[in-house]
C-alpha cells in the first residue's frame, strides 16, 4: 500500500497514542515531542488519507468512522 511507503513509524505510533490518551498533548509527551509537531505530524498523516482521523472537542479527542477504521490497522502495523 503507497500510504505506509509514504508515512513513518512515529505517524502510526502518533495517531494509537492520540487514540489511547484523548489527547494531542498527552501523546505528544508519550512519545517525546513538542505538540506543535505533534499537530503537525496528525496534519500530514490526515492530509495523506484525505480525511480526518479525530474529532476535536475542546478537552479531548475521539476518532472520526475514519479513524476508527484505521486504528486497527496501524496496531496491526
Amino acid at each position: 500500500m503507497d500510504l505506509i511507503k509514504r508515512l513513518k513509524p512515529i505517524h502510526f505510533r502518533l495517531v494509537d497514542q492520540i487514540a489511547r490518551r484523548q489527547k494531542l498533548q498527552l501523546a505528544a509527551e508519550a512519545l517525546a515531542m513538542s505538540q506543535p509537531a505533534a499537530s503537525r505530524m496528525l496534519a500530514d498523516v490526515e492530509a495523506e488519507l484525505g480525511a480526518p482521523l479525530f474529532v476535536r472537542h475542546p478537552r479531548w479527542m475521539e476518532p472520526t468512522p475514519v479513524g476508527g477504521t484505521f486504528l486497527p490497522h496501524i496496531r496491526v502495523i
